[in-house]
């Protein structure tokens, strides 16, 4: 079996989560969405320590939701223990896509790369110039003059960033499905809820980004995620992280042509998402 894949999988990223509580209550929100029933869930638990009836009760929890534990990846002992104890397979779900040493594969059409120039390139950009955006425009430009005064250790880790190579994968990353990477990520296609995508550099989906999303998984806090729709289950940039809001539980965006690029980054400690206008 392909260690990225999990066939009808459904990838759930807790390990930014403290305590059980913390992993129950998003363990529920997430499984509460529609793509979510009747899957294979590979559940990703951090250092959290779970005795084995903590991890019974989580485990009552999927089957609830008519699903079943695939495995689940824990750096924990406790949690190992209590894992086997209770027959559950405790694996690592990892498909690592190396970075090539060029910026493009030849397979890359013209027109594919032309409109990730325009969209997602050095070009500047214009925010939505309506009333909720104002604050979030003003939050902008007072997060590029803190650019300008980067230390150097700032500075130092955004000279490593741009010697990033980027990888193109040109198809739709299906649910329980994991690419990792070592450089910067473009997916030109969907990456539907239930699969997750990490890179050490910047992430741009030419898409619907719908699944989890981890840039800068190595520290560095400059990267981006970039997507034609942002509809991620979780972001994380660096160490950041931050979830769909409650209640936006719609798993997919009906395409259209009206889409507006967006872009998270860190801004205070926090994600924050613009609207990307090109001028």
């Amino acid at each position: 079996m392909d260690k990225g894949y999990i066939e009808n999988g459904f990838i759930v990223d807790l390990s930014n989560a403290r305590k059980t509580s913390e992993i129950i209550y998003e363990l529920s929100r997430i499984l509460d969405i529609p793509e979510a029933k009747n899957k294979q869930v590979c559940l990703k638990l951090g250092s959290v320590d779970l005795s084995q009836p903590e991890l019974t009760s989580i485990k009552a929890l999927v089957e609830s939701m008519d699903s079943q534990i695939e495995f689940i990846s824990t750096n924990s002992p406790e949690t190992i223990d209590s894992a086997k104890s209770l027959d559950i397979e405790v694996s690592e779900l990892e498909n690592v896509v190396e970075a090539p040493d060029f910026e493009m594969e030849p397979n890359v059409s013209p027109e594919v790369e032309t409109a990730l120039d325009k969209i997602f390139g050095d070009n500047d950009f214009d925010k939505d110039e309506d009333e909720p955006q104002k604050e979030v425009k003003e939050m902008e430009e007072s997060f590029e003059f803190i650019e300008d005064e980067d230390d150097e250790e700032t500075r130092q880790l955004k000279k490593e960033a741009e010697k990033l190579p980027t990888l193109y994968i040109k198809k739709t990353i299906r649910s329980g499905q994991s690419i990792t990477s070592d450089g910067n990520l473009i997916i030109v296609g969907d990456v539907n809820p239930g699969a997750e995508i990490i890179a050490k550099g910047d992430i741009t989906v030419w898409g619907i980004l719908g699944g989890i999303a981890h840039a800068g998984c190595e520290g560095n806090t400059q990267a981006r995620i970039r997507a034609l729709k942002m509809n991620a289950i979780q972001l994380r940039i660096a160490d950041i992280f931050a979830r769909r809001p409650d209640g936006a539980n719609t798993p997919f965006v009906q395409k259209t042509n009206e889409f507006i690029p967006e872009e998270a980054k860190i801004y205070r400690k926090n994600i924050i998402i613009n609207k990307l206008l090109e001028n």
